[in-house]
């Protein structure tokens, strides 16, 4: 039997600009010129101030709103309060057995009701079967689509920190971002049944078949199908002070349209890729990057309107990022710059008629683009204190943008 975890806490500061105004003014006329989808890409909602952008000439304040954001939070991790508890015995001379189950929680209350309480989320619980013949895993735990890259986020940057805290009025039950949704997609978890082959001169072929992730709320969150992943990872020693790390992965999921033949589908795909090259204990570098088509922001699989447009046709998105660490001694100094983006479709692009200033109707996120930095401090094997700021720039089609700064602080233990 055994169990592991983490516990840890942070004040998190947010100041910058607030979301954009949902309705677009001509800052010279005034005049309305399109709708601004604030609900899928940027950080909000939130409380913000604000005041308007001019004084007309009539004396009277001008409908174009410059909102700000000033706000302090305590919050989890990156990772969240996890605690884990295992069983592993032995069967037979080369196979063993280990069923394992762990729960998360955020510290953060939702909403920022003080009286409620963020319920458990039982984010694994499976089990595991390893022998010289490889191993084959049942039940919920992290799939394999970008799982490499949540890996270089977790060991390079935000392992003990706290980085993009998302939505600042509503934790949502998650804990905060990292990196994720600037360059790097999270893999996420699901139910699924996983083979994984023998290491064969360390490299390590990994299939899996999931529960199917539905879009839900769209008109094309039907399934039939598991969703299919697979990741190929090699691990070698350059010399005797570089060990080099290479992952390759993808997934792939039919979505069908509701109440319609299954002639109409949606097909979401994607591939990740990267690296991660350590030149002894002192120096870590890892980057890489996705691609695809209905992949969104933050996780495949997580409907919002970076996924699809008003005809139901999935966006081409892709991402990139770069992650360095410094170890020296007790301490990290860690970076990383990441960008997401999102590709506008013929839909998004077509002007509306009835619209005076031959704007499309809509102007949708375009792309996010994030800049981390951190220094944490071991003063144990099991306690560690972080201090990380997390630059973001969101960028939307027809020009709106918000830039918000973050600055977190808080400790950890792990055991």
């Amino acid at each position: 039997m055994f169990t592991t975890g983490r516990i840890s806490n942070f004040v998190s500061w947010s100041k910058g600009d607030g979301m954009p105004q949902a309705t677009t003014y001509d800052p010279n006329t005034d005049m309305p010129l399109h709708q601004v989808k604030v609900g899928t890409g940027g950080t909000g909602p939130s409380d913000s101030s604000a005041r308007p952008y001019r004084t007309l000439p009539n004396g009277m304040p001008s409908n174009k709103l410059v909102y700000s954001i000033d706000s302090m939070r305590i919050r989890s991790g990156f990772t969240g309060n996890v605690i884990g508890f295992g069983m592993r015995r032995s069967f037979g001379p080369d196979t063993k057995v280990t069923g394992y189950v762990s729960v998360t929680s955020v510290v953060d209350s939702q909403a920022q009701k003080k009286y409620f309480q963020n319920p458990p989320d039982v984010r694994e619980g499976y089990l595991k079967i390893e022998g010289s013949w490889g191993s084959f895993l049942a039940g919920r735990a992290a799939v394999l689509f970008d799982r490499g890259a949540v890996t270089t986020d977790f060991l390079y940057l935000h392992g003990y920190g706290l980085g993009f805290p998302a939505d600042l009025n509503s934790s949502g039950d998650f804990p905060t971002a990292g990196q994720i949704g600037f360059g790097v997609l999270a893999n996420g978890y699901a139910a699924g049944f996983v083979y994984a082959t023998p290491l064969i001169a360390g490299t390590q072929l990994s299939v899996g078949a999931y529960d199917p992730a539905s879009l839900t709320g769209s008109d094309i969150e039907r399934t039939r199908y598991p969703r299919g992943e697979f990741e190929l990872t090699t691990d070698q020693q350059l010399g005797a002070l570089i060990k080099l790390h290479i992952y390759f992965n993808g997934a792939f999921q039919a979505n069908y349209k509701q109440n319609a033949t299954d002639a109409i589908v949606k097909n979401l795909y994607g591939v990740g890729y990267g690296t991660r090259i350590e030149l002894g204990r002192i120096f870590h570098i890892g980057a890489g990057g996705h691609w695809g088509r209905g992949l969104g922001l933050a996780y495949a699989g997580l409907s919002s309107d970076a996924v699809y447009d008003a005809s139901d046709s999935l966006r081409f998105t892709n991402g990139y990022f770069v992650m360095g660490q410094v170890v020296l001694g007790p301490f990290d100094l860690n970076g990383g710059y990441g960008r997401t983006n999102v590709t506008m479709t013929t839909t998004d692009l077509t002007s509306d008629s009835n619209n005076p200033s031959g704007d499309p109707t809509y102007s949708w996120i375009k792309s996010q683009t994030g800049i981390s930095g951190a220094i944490v401090f071991h003063a144990r094997e099991w306690l560690h204190f972080d201090f990380d700021v997390f630059h973001a720039d969101s960028q939307w089609d027809l020009g709106e943008r918000q830039q918000i700064n973050f600055y977190n602080a808080g400790t950890t233990i792990t055991w």
